[in-house]
């Protein structure tokens, strides 16, 4: 049983600064800092690290960056016989800006990652089986995770859907995922709402089950994780840490669920996982290189 990603890689520009500024607004960061990205890799990355065996499916640039871009990855075991080169694109990119506070505004360059196609999908029927598990966002084009759906529903596999970042053009069809899991800002987007507290997280959950997903998850940082399924409502708090930079803490949450999920967790102990590894992933600068391995969450106090 695998956990087999879709989705984007790239190379994270991550500029640390007290304020993100407005709009004409000019400030000057205290450091820079560059690091593996990309959402594709992110989940595979917090997947591995949490038990799971991986196998990322992505594409990224003859250049550089993609030395970079899949350090961890390469060094940390994920399987990347799938990831292809571009020759006419580069490696993705990100510029993200982080507050001292923590929080980010963050600016993708796709690049490579907007080549996928159906030399992609071929990779995909190829390792995809009915005990595997399918993790998409939507850093890569929608025609290929439609296509990917189609094929995981054959294989018979799950299939998670990150639908970030969020788009209002998202064709229907992608909201019948088995779990969709949007923080606060791209469920209210999605559904064309305000989602600020859990009392609106559950009223969004339950309108994503409506769009169609079996399990729909909406993330909300410090105020925890909200889910619905066929049998109710459900709330976990969040984990109390202090907070460093909260970038990649959303993708570290759907790979760790997605790991636990393939490790036969329920989906209560898979979620309470997850919300854990997310909150620890916190407390370290950086994406990929903040990710926490299974055995410092299992450490962590309850």
């Amino acid at each position: 049983m695998s956990v087999v990603v879709l989705g984007s890689i790239n190379l994270d520009l991550i500029a640390q600064i007290d304020k993100i500024p407005m709009a004409g607004e000019t400030r000057l960061a205290r450091e820079l800092l560059t690091a593996p990205g990309g959402k594709g890799a992110n989940q595979a990355l917090a997947a591995r690290r949490m038990g799971a065996d991986v196998i990322l499916i992505g594409m990224v640039g003859d250049d550089v960056f993609a030395t970079q871009a899949l350090r961890l990855l390469r060094q940390d075991g994920v399987d990347l016989n799938h990831v292809s080169v571009s020759h006419q694109l580069s490696t993705g990119m990100a510029l993200i800006t982080v507050e001292s506070s923590g929080q980010n505004a963050i600016t993708v360059v796709p690049g490579a990652n907007y080549e996928l196609g159906s030399e992609t999908l071929l990779h995909l029927e190829q390792v995809l089986t009915m005990e595997d598990f399918l993790v998409m966002q939507a850093e890569i084009p929608f025609e290929v995770i439609e296509r990917a759906m189609i094929i995981a529903r054959r294989a018979g596999s799950q299939i998670l859907w990150d639908p970030a970042p969020a788009s209002l053009h998202f064709p229907r069809s992608l909201f019948h995922a088995d779990v969709i899991a949007p923080n606060q800002k791209e469920a209210g987007l999605l559904l064309g709402t305000s989602v600020e507290d859990v009392r609106s997280a559950k009223a969004a959950a339950r309108q994503l089950r409506e769009l169609g997903a079996h399990i729909a998850i909406v993330k909300l940082g410090d105020q925890g994780v909200v889910w619905a399924t066929s049998r109710g409502v459900f709330y976990e708090p969040s984990v109390e840490v202090e907070t460093v930079d909260a970038v990649g803490a959303g993708d570290v949450f759907l790979g760790a669920l997605t790991a636990r999920l393939a490790a036969k967790d329920s989906l209560t102990q898979a979620i309470k996982m997850a919300n854990r590894a997310a909150a620890l992933s916190t407390t370290r600068k950086g994406a990929q290189p903040s990710f926490p391995w299974l055995g410092d969450v299992r450490k962590m106090k309850p």
